[in-house]
């Protein structure tokens, strides 16, 4: 059973809406014990909220963006932005998939910025140690209805097949193993990693810290006016897990 952060209190539960209550109960039920699952949280200086953030050991980052939409609101789509049809008339908003795309560079240029979380030599030496990807899910569509309502060709720019999940992929009877090739079938790239336990230690403290108010050191949110705190060198008591 993945861990789900925040936890899922009445009051994280009461600001997600039907179909992000749904994934966040597959996740929990779907993924093993190895799994950390991140939801609503503020990402960077510009504070960027990506849905989910799904981080596995040896497999690396997820995000994903929850899309509660359902075929007859769907009006124009294009690279960038979707047209939906609203209580309150049409509304444009930004395409889902640039959005996850978007969450995810904020998320994972900040962790490479701790050297301990970035690779130290080599080609891709300053990337982020683990592989990432990002994705969308709609949790009212189902997969052939958007495959009869667009063409292959259009649909793959517009809503890639193997960046969604959608409604009957996620249902309380998919299979876990199923669910999980779905998952990560959406990494263009991937390649050998596993985060060690100081180092996902380290990746919790920059997306959720969570500090233990009396040991707090005097400098440890030590920032200027115009940065963000960093993570001190190492861990020992300040992240509480």
């Amino acid at each position: 059973m993945a861990e789900i952060i925040p936890a899922l209190s009445r009051q994280v539960l009461s600001r997600m809406t039907a179909g992000e209550k749904r994934f966040a109960q597959r996740l929990k039920d779907l993924l093993e014990d190895d799994y950390l699952c991140w939801y609503d949280i503020p990402i960077g200086k510009q504070r960027r909220y990506p849905d989910f953030i799904v981080m596995h050991p040896s497999r690396g980052f997820l995000f994903l963006e929850v899309k509660d939409w359902r075929p007859s609101t769907l009006k124009k789509v294009s690279i960038e932005t979707v047209e939906l049809q609203t209580s309150s008339g049409r509304k444009t908003v930004a395409n889902p998939f640039l959005q996850a795309r978007q969450y995810m560079f904020a998320a994972v240029n900040k962790m490479a910025a701790d050297p301990q979380l970035a690779k130290p030599s080599g080609l891709y030496k300053g990337k982020l140690i683990s592989p990432y990807g990002s994705g969308v899910v709609f949790t009212n569509i189902e997969r052939q209805t958007m495959v009869n309502a667009i063409p292959d060709e259009q649909r793959e720019k517009l809503f890639p097949d193997h960046l969604t999940i959608y409604k009957d992929e996620m249902l309380e009877s998919t299979d876990a193993e199923a669910f999980q090739e779905r998952l990560w079938g959406m990494f263009n790239t991937s390649f050998k990693s596993q985060l060690s336990l100081p180092q996902i230690d380290r990746i919790r403290w920059h997306l959720f810290p969570e500090v233990r108010i009396d040991q707090v050191q005097d400098d440890l949110f030590a920032v200027d006016d115009e940065q963000e705190p960093v993570a001190p060198k190492s861990l020992p008591d300040i992240v509480r897990i």
